[in-house]
């Protein structure tokens, strides 16, 4: 009998212990049920936006495929997995493929001061091919930030190196449209604006999920086997262009100096054909009242014009005479009429 009882208390026991055991056993599922639950919880950053994948797919439809910045929740891994992306960051994607392997900028300075190579070795140096049959050595960087983080993340599986690749083939493009000397001096921006066109539309045709910001050209030289010769052309064209700068500045102060002239000439003719006319005028005005007298007394006007005449004439000859002549008309008598002095100041 107290075996009996001795059994009974010891499975009472027993399964009071175990009915312990499943009630903490709940709780700690229940406390990590909780957790777990609460791990889902995630922070979308300011400059961020993220996807959340659910078994593999995006979870949501239309605008809430995106997550925009704040705090958001999911079901944990391995359920849900949450995917951020740099939208508002500008980044940078730079390609070397067009620089020499050895001399080139990247490379120390002793390896730049280097001689160099007879001729590039092709699959090793890059270069480009211009319009014109010269080769061209460039480095680029594009500057981007990401539009639409669904094609940018989950349409490539290597985005870098698609982007590189069609970055390539612009400058490549771009390059086999222009001489050398239009590619590497004179049209240096318009080479740029191309290659920055090209990028574009091929990033909108490819739906890469990127906006281009910018593309900007680091390096721009020709090889380093002919620099001399394209520093000799560029100095010859630097001296054309000085000679032909001062001969136009020549050319200006010349014809402003003719022009000067010119107008200094017209305007003393002006005033000379002015003084004229009016000397003319006023003559003829006189000529005109010397008329009107002559007419009424001819013989009067006549001794007044022969008298005006003759004075006018002593004011310019120094010596003056005045001859006499006799009723026979052989002798003469000449006086002589000195002329006045200058007076002493």
């Amino acid at each position: 009998m107290k075996e009996t009882e001795h059994l009974d208390s010891g499975q009472q026991a027993l399964g009071e212990a175990l009915a312990v055991s499943f009630r903490l056993l709940r709780w700690m599922l229940g406390v990590l049920l909780i957790l777990y639950l609460s791990s889902g919880f995630f922070i979308v950053q300011q400059h961020q936006r993220a996807v959340v994948l659910v078994f593999g797919r995006i979870a949501g439809l239309g605008a809430d495929r995106l997550k925009e910045p704040g705090l958001h929740w999911t079901f944990p891994k391995p359920v849900a997995e949450v995917v951020r992306v740099p939208a508002e960051r500008v980044q940078t994607l730079e390609t070397i493929a067009f620089l020499p392997q050895t001399g080139a900028l990247n490379e120390p300075e002793a390896a730049r001061a280097a001689p160099p190579a007879p001729t590039l070795k092709p699959g090793e140096d890059g270069y480009t091919l211009t319009g014109d049959a010269n080769l061209l050595h460039s480095r680029w960087a594009m500057r981007y930030t990401i539009s639409d983080p669904e094609d940018y993340r989950f349409r490539y599986e290597q985005l870098a190196t698609v982007l590189r690749a069609e970055l390539d083939r612009a400058v490549i493009q771009a390059s086999a449209a222009l001489p050398v000397d239009q590619a590497l001096r004179t049209q240096v921006e318009a080479f740029r604006a191309t290659v920055e066109n090209e990028l574009r539309r091929r990033c909108e045709d490819l739906h890469l999920g990127l906006r281009l910001q910018g593309l900007d050209v680091l390096v721009l030289m020709p090889p380093r086997q002919v620099a001399a010769a394209f520093n000799a052309v560029v100095e010859a064209e630097n001296e054309r262009s000085t000679r032909i700068s001062e001969a136009r500045a020549y050319a200006a102060r010349q014809g402003n100096e003719a022009r000067g002239q010119a107008a200094r000439l017209r305007a003393e003719g002006a005033a000379q054909k002015s003084r004229l006319v009016s000397q003319v005028s006023a003559d003829a005005d006189y000529f005109k009242q010397v008329l009107v007298e002559y007419a009424k007394n001819p013989d009067l006007i006549l001794r007044t014009l022969r008298q005006d005449a003759v004075r006018r004439a002593l004011e310019h000859v120094e010596q003056k005479y005045i001859v006499y002549r006799g009723a026979d008309g052989q002798q003469e008598i000449r006086l002589q009429i000195s002329p006045e002095q200058p007076k002493k100041k």
